[in-house]
């Protein structure tokens, strides 16, 4: 950990001197001295030539003198005079900047208020205040040439961080990514405290907009900084108003659609303080990568803080193509944010048409409408039926541009020219002749939903519950485990009588959010209403005992019911690539009074479209790509998975597959998928999505971005809410950690971004740390003056006492 704060080492942070100083390397304590060598060698000295009484008084004193001069000189030689040469390092206090990087630190703020704007607006020098992230702000206002970092590097040594959840050094303020998937301030202090060890840490700055959302409190970690001395100054970053924003997330789908159909995207809006406005949404195009378009609006309110409500968007697209679409929200006049006001999909429109093959025994009601239904209702579905009562030189009913059939298709491959089958009250003896014959086609069957087909099973009507051919012949065969119900006892079934005096109307499942099939209507309060009260009811029904699991229920039963609550009448299930739907009355044709055709037609067009859904997904039935979520945060991985077969459907060999990634500005960009282990066939990676967007995976043909696509997955990654949510600065955070650090000097504060360079004035004033390098000792004791100061003095005293005659 201490390399990461030794990352490097600024050679001016440092300046060396040295002092020198004479001392006693064997001295005795200074009482000793004074007490008892001092007083001794006076004495000694003065007894030395007290007893010569012949010899003057002043000769006396001077022999006297000299005598204790030679005694003190050999005692500070015993004492080890030396000579010590210290050198010291001072070294400039680190001063140690954390800069936010979570996807918080990307948005863009107004500043409404004049006290924030106004001092930013003069920083920026005539830049768009509003087309500036935190983060650019962040750099352009602490780089400046008299901001916070400039004026800090006079006196200390300033080094970078940049905090996700653990800090991490950077060079420069542009190595910010903003891509951190939280903002973790209290766990990014804490990891810093502990690297920091013994580093002479002066101050640490906080560049952040202090929401924190996860980890630790950054209040309790800042006190930990106050007991090792440390002081943090916060600099507050964003708007510090109350929030006032609104922002939508585009549709997760659909991903296909067809020339001149229908398209509805369901956006989702947000706010925050702006309950109850009106909310404007624009759906914008740009086909094949052209310019932009307008087109279609729709309208909404925008909901309480917190909550979420949804609009939907229609159009039908005139034109086939990859369309890139942009659903933007109006801003409102006081919004405080506008960077979360749009977001990208893809859609993929062809001119694909919807073939639809359905099967009946006999021109039952349900038949003679439906069928004719479907030959009118939508320019992009065709039709063919196969009625097996009619007579050999009837023509089965078709549309225009395909021929009548003449028979069931009976392999793998005429199966899948159909995007749907819808099997009505047919009896399984008119499917083949033998029993082998019936539960090969019904194995095709299952097969076919397996490679995304969808089918449609139409309940029959009798005297009896027993009596449906569909679906009740077809139990304990291949075709009951794609039913996406449980079928009701056959005992049960056999005791009841069904009641056909008496109407009822089905009841919708989710009334506030009714499934795609249910929508009659484009306003969802009328067409909540139509379902209630509108369309005619129902007489008739088979009662099945409950919807399996991963099914979803439609329409219920207003009185019926069972244990498993009341009795499912339309149901809608995966299975697994394909899709299934039961539906238990033969009586749609009933809402033809009063309405005429015109929501009979809109159930059946929307039942057949979402059953189609998936082979107009599978583009190719010799690829299959798929991804493990849809919905992503930044930084999360996604797994892709390939499946490759040759023309004979055998698993492909090869080591390696090539893929593309496109981002929503087109780009493209090649991806490697490698063979899966055990797997002939599969192929497989793992991606990090470091940028927020909508992606797509594509297989292009002969592996050219400019060729046919032949398969596609989208991924949408967004900020996580958590960085979307209360997205303003939280100045109380801040403030508070400030507070919580400091220590005995009290200098930790909050200043508002403009006011950074303010802190320098606080941390300037801290001295610098200074260390000892190393120390050199030169004795003294025994060198040559020494001596010669020694033989001076006693030759000085042989002399006086030789004229003294006392030698």
């Amino acid at each position: 950990m201490i390399s990461l704060l030794a990352l490097w080492q600024d050679p001016e942070a440092a300046t060396v001197h040295t002092e020198e100083t004479f001392r006693f390397l064997n001295a005795p304590p200074l009482w000793v001295l004074a007490l008892l060598i001092l007083p001794a060698t006076v004495l000694f000295a003065w007894w030395s030539y007290s007893g010569l009484s012949r010899l003057e008084r002043p000769t006396r004193i001077t022999l006297s003198i000299l005598r204790w001069v030679a005694i003190v000189i050999c005692l500070l030689l015993l004492f080890q005079p030396a000579f010590e040469t210290t050198t010291y390092r001072k070294t400039q206090n680190q001063v140690h900047v954390l800069v936010d990087d979570s996807a918080s630190m990307t948005r863009k703020d107004t500043y409404p208020a004049d006290e924030q704007r106004e001092p930013l607006a003069a920083m920026l020098g005539g830049e768009e205040l509003a087309s500036q992230t935190r983060q650019e702000l962040v750099r352009k206002v602490l780089d400046r040439a008299d901001g916070l970092l400039a004026k800090l590097r006079t006196t200390h040594d300033v080094r970078l961080f940049r905090v996700q959840r653990k800090p991490a050094p950077i060079r420069s303020l542009d190595e910010l990514t903003g891509r951190g998937s939280r903002t973790s301030l209290g766990d990014a202090l804490d990891l810093h405290l502990g690297a920091a060890g013994g580093a002479n840490l002066d101050s640490v700055i906080l560049v952040s907009d202090g929401r924190n959302n996860a980890g630790l409190d950054p209040v309790e970690v800042a006190r930990n900084y106050a007991m090792r001395g440390i002081t943090i100054h916060t600099v507050g970053v964003g708007d510090p108003e109350p929030p006032r924003n609104a922002w939508l997330v585009g549709p997760g789908g659909p991903k296909e659609a067809l020339r001149e159909e229908e398209v509805g995207f369901d956006v989702t809006l947000r706010a925050d303080g702006l309950r109850g406005r009106r909310a404007r949404i624009e759906l914008l195009g740009s086909r094949d990568g052209g310019a932009f378009s307008p087109l279609a609006t729709a309208n909404g309110e925008l909901p309480a803080d917190g909550d979420s409500v949804k609009v939907r968007v229609f159009h039908a697209f005139q034109e086939a193509g990859d369309w890139t679409l942009k659903f933007v929200l109006a801003p409102q006049p006081e919004e405080s944010q506008l960077d979360d006001n749009e977001d990208v999909r893809f859609l993929r429109v062809n001119d694909e048409k919807i073939r639809v093959l359905y099967i009946e025994e006999r021109p039952r009601w349900e038949y003679r409408y439906v069928k004719t239904c479907l030959k009118r209702v939508d320019p992009s579905i065709q039709m063919q039926s196969m009625l097996f009562e009619a007579s050999p030189k009837f023509e089965q009913e078709h549309s225009a541009d395909l021929p009548p059939l003449r028979d069931l298709p009976r392999t793998e491959k005429e199966l899948l020219q159909y995007h749907c089958i819808l099997i009505g009250d047919v009896a399984p003896e008119r499917i083949a002749a033998t029993e082998d014959g019936i539960r090969q086609w019904l194995e095709l069957l299952v097969k076919y939903v397996e490679f995304g087909g969808g089918l449609g099973f139409l309940c029959g009507a009798g005297e009896r519950y027993s009596d449906a051919a569909m679906p009740e012949r077809y139990r304990n065969t291949p075709l009951q485990d794609l039913f996406p119900v449980v079928l009701e006892d056959q005992v049960w079934l056999q005791q009841q009588t069904p009641r056909r005096d008496r109407m009822f109307r089905s009841i919708l499942e989710n009334p506030l959010q009714p499934h795609d099939i249910l929508l009659l209507q484009r306003d969802p309060a009328f067409n909540r209403r139509l379902w209630e009260e509108g369309l005619p009811g129902f007489y008739s029904y088979h009662p099945v005992q409950r919807a399996k699991p991963g099914a979803t229920v439609l329409l219920r039963h207003p009185t019926e019911k069972n244990n498993y609550g009341n009795r499912p009448i339309a149901v809608v299930s995966p299975h697994p690539r394909g899709t299934t739907f039961f539906l238990a009355t033969d009586e749609t044709w009933r809402w033809r009074d009063p309405y005429g055709e015109t929501y009979m037609d809109a159930f059946w067009r929307n039942v057949v479209r979402h059953l189609a859904q998936g082979r107009l997904q599978r583009r190719n039935d010799l690829l299959e790509l798929s991804v493990d979520k849809t919905n992503l945060e930044i930084g999360d991985k996604v797994r892709v998975l390939l499946l490759v077969h040759d023309t004979e459907l055998q698993p492909a060999v090869a080591a390696e597959q090539t893929i593309f990634l496109r981002d929503q500005k087109g780009a493209t960009e090649k991806r490697i998928l490698r063979a899966v282990p055990g797997e002939p066939g599969s192929y497989q990676a793992n991606f990090t999505m470091a940028d927020t967007g909508a992606y797509s995976f594509l297989v292009f043909a002969n592996q050219n971005p400019a060729d046919t696509v032949l398969a596609r997955e989208d991924v949408l990654v967004k900020v996580p809410d958590k960085e979307l949510a209360q997205s303003s600065q939280d100045i109380a955070t801040l403030r508070n950690i400030a507070e919580a650090s400091r220590g005995a000097d009290g200098t930790g504060r909050y200043v508002f971004l403009t006011d950074a360079a303010q802190l320098a004035v606080d941390i300037a004033s801290r001295k610098a740390f200074e260390s000892r390098e190393d120390t050199r000792t030169t004795p003294a004791w025994d060198r040559a003056p020494s001596l010669l100061l020694l033989l001076g003095v006693l030759a000085a005293e042989w002399i006086l006492r030789k004229r003294a005659r006392l030698v």
